[in-house]
Order: structure tokens, then sequence, then C-alpha cells
């Protein structure tokens, strides 16, 4: 997830019509295709107008960002979050659906919440909690565990701190078209199709960071 100037749109890592029917080819383009591509396209523009493209994706979701007035700070960390966590969300799913395997990950989900299961059934309870646009993460702290997060419009998590493992649009443009407001069938259908491959390796790299370091332990 660490681009850099200029940055590109990824591709998609299955085919439009891979998670019919539940979610709908037309869907899945135009929030691939028009959406998240638009703000690649947009994220470019910005950081060639304020002089920062010597920085990466992450960077400019996490640098300080004095020289910015507040508006235009708001405005670009609203555009890279976008394409961060859209980025993100595309490649937390695969064409494959079944249960969760057994790895380091669903054994230390199954530690905190009791099984994956008992997981959906919290994120389901989350997403049906939030008003408005948001994002649902599932994220790790390293050695201080897995947490939910909810972060509204197209705000990331704190990146300096926690790294993602699972996160799902709750803007209705992901969901709308095909489940209109049933948001527990949405979220039962993505997590059919979560990319638990993908997701334990990124635990894994989360197990190994910095932050996952005994020698800073909570105060």
């Amino acid at each position: 997830m660490d681009q850099t100037f200029p940055f590109q749109s990824h591709p998609l890592p299955y085919s439009y019509a891979a998670l019919m029917p539940q979610c709908g080819a037309n869907t899945l383009y135009f929030h691939h295709d028009k959406y998240y591509t638009d703000a690649v396209y947009e994220l470019n523009q910005l950081v060639v107008r304020h002089r920062l493209t010597a920085l990466d994706l992450r960077q400019l979701l996490t640098a300080d960002l004095h020289q910015l007035s507040a508006h235009q700070l708001e405005h670009l960390r609203d555009v890279a979050g976008l394409v961060f966590n859209h980025q993100f969300y595309f490649d937390c799913v695969c064409s494959a659906s079944g249960a969760p395997p057994v790895n380091a990950l669903t054994q230390a989900i199954t530690t905190t919440y009791g099984s994956p299961a008992a997981l959906e059934k919290l994120m389901v309870q989350a997403a049906e909690s939030t008003c408005g646009s948001s994002w649902l993460w599932l994220v790790s702290e390293g050695v201080h565990g897995l947490h939910l997060v909810i972060t509204p419009n197209n705000f990331t998590v704190a990146l300096d701190a926690v790294s993602p493992i699972l996160g799902i649009d709750l803007w209705e443009h992901a969901f709308y078209a095909d489940n209109h407001f049933d948001k527990a069938a949405y979220l039962h259908h993505w997590f059919s199709h979560i990319n638990w491959t993908a997701a334990n390796r990124r635990y894994a790299e989360s197990m190994r960071s910095p932050s996952a370091s005994e020698q800073n332990p909570r105060i």
C-alpha cells in the first residue's frame, strides 16, 4: 500500500461478475472503475498542486503537513483515504467463498471473539449501528490484540498505531443497489468471500512490526 507518485489504480484481482449475485457486475464496475479510479486521478492532481509528490500514500495520510491550510489538508486526507481504503477493500475479498480456514489470524479471532462467526455477528451489529457513510475495520495492535474500529467518511484507521487486517466499505454505493438497506446481508456475503490468505499475511506482518514490541507497553 506504500505507493508513490504517480499513483495508479490497482486492477481488480477478480472479474466484475465474480461476486454475483449478491454483488452485481454493474455495482463492482462503478465502484472500482469510476468511483475509486476517479479518486486516484484526483489524488495525483492534488499532490502536484501542493508539491507533495515525494510522499507515498501512507505518508500523505500520516505526515505532519503543516504547510497546508485546514481545508486543504482535510480535502487531501479525504481523497487519499478514499484511495487507500478502496484499494484495501477490494484486496480483502476474493472470488472463492467458503468457511474461514484455521490459521494464525482465525486462531487470534477465536481467542478474542470466540469464533470467526462471532466476529461476523459483531461486525454486523457494528455496521448496523452506523449512521451515514463510514468504514468498518478489524485492526491489529500487535501484542495488544485485535479490535473493531469504525471510521467516518473516508477516514482511515491510525496507520502509525495499528495495522488494518480487514476493511469493509459502509457507504451506500457499495451495497445499496444489490442489498438496499440490508447491511446484514451485505456483511454476510462479504465475510464469505474474505481473502483469508492475504488477511493472515497482514496479521503476521503486524506481529512483526515495531508497534507489536513489548518495549512500548500500553500505559
